[in-house]
């Protein structure tokens, strides 16, 4: 009797082992860009887990132009991977977004869905998604990001 208690005791030893890692809760971001055209400089704040501030550069890699009503009033879509270098020197954080521009009698609008892609230092192997809402004017740009890291 005792071996099989032992063995039972063993297996439900192992079972507590074997149980699946719970995920981490969303944490909430918000990344907040100013844009300067015209000396190109590209800086931004954020909120924890990320960085405080620093620089950022976008790529963009695809411009489409939709076929449709909206296409015909002067909006477009951006593909756009972004950079961000934190001033602390923690890492980078890279970004995929995809915003629809939309062309204002003041400048511009712009909205789209974001996804994290990870980063080096601090940032490796970083992940998440949000939205991202922004509006031009003359020589200027601010945008807004708010979404959730899912580490």
């Amino acid at each position: 009797m005792l071996k099989v208690s032992t063995a039972v005791m063993g297996l439900l030893g192992l079972s507590v082992v074997a149980e699946p890692a719970h995920a981490a809760a969303p944490v909430p971001f918000t990344i907040n860009e100013q844009i300067n055209f015209d000396a190109a400089v590209f800086t931004f704040t954020a909120t924890d887990p990320l960085c405080p501030s620093g620089t950022f550069e976008d790529d963009v890699s695809v411009v489409a132009f939709a076929h449709s009503e909206r296409a015909r009033s002067g909006g477009f879509n951006l593909v756009i991977h972004t950079t961000y270098t934190c001033a602390d020197g923690s890492g980078t954080l890279d970004m995929l977004k995809h915003v629809f521009i939309t062309f204002t009698d003041d400048g511009s609008t712009s909205t789209g869905p974001v996804q994290i892609l990870g980063g080096t230092g601090d940032y490796a192997g970083i992940a998440g998604h949000g939205v991202d809402n922004g509006t031009s004017s003359g020589p200027t740009g601010v945008g807004t990001i708010t979404g959730f890291v899912v580490e």
